[in-house]
């Protein structure tokens, strides 16, 4: 009879060499990219459970919070864009919004309708993790400046 010790190590044994075996999460969250490839950028996508559409070569759209959210990439720079269609804000609220507020940008566009976008550098190189963390702070930023412009 095979000893419960020797039952416990085979386990772990054969769940590290599973574990070894497939391509983590993690990992791909460590790696350093100096450019985001459309299948990396869709994964991430993916990840956060967002239905998207890829416009063009490179533009993605996608509902944050019931927001349109467009995703620029360029490979070597991506910019997260939200527009607020017919909202009529003052020059001094979207003023305020970028005199107290990091990580992100509001102006009015050429309809005077507010924007909010934030943009990410990737030369020099950046992890999938890191461009988590920008979306992430990009959402925030996000129903923040919704609620900003009400």
């Amino acid at each position: 009879m095979i000893s419960r010790t020797v039952l416990a190590c085979a386990a772990l044994a054969l769940s590290v060499l599973l574990v070894a075996g497939q391509p983590s999460a993690q990992a791909a969250d460590e790696d350093v990219v100096a450019k985001m490839e459309a299948s990396r950028i869709e994964r991430i996508l993916e990840d956060f459970g967002l239905e998207y559409e890829e416009l063009d070569n490179g533009v993605y759209t996608f509902r944050i919070e019931g927001l349109k959210v467009a995703l620029f990439n360029k490979g070597e720079t991506m910019q997260l864009y939200a527009g607020f269609s017919g909202r009529k804000v003052t020059l001094s609220r979207i003023n305020e919004w970028n005199k107290g507020k990091r990580f992100s940008r509001a102006y009015l566009d050429d309809d005077n309708d507010p924007v909010i976008e934030a943009d990410i550098e990737l030369t020099g190189g950046v992890t999938e993790r890191n461009v988590k963390e920008w979306m992430k702070t990009f959402a925030v930023s996000l129903t923040t400046f919704k609620k900003h412009i009400e």
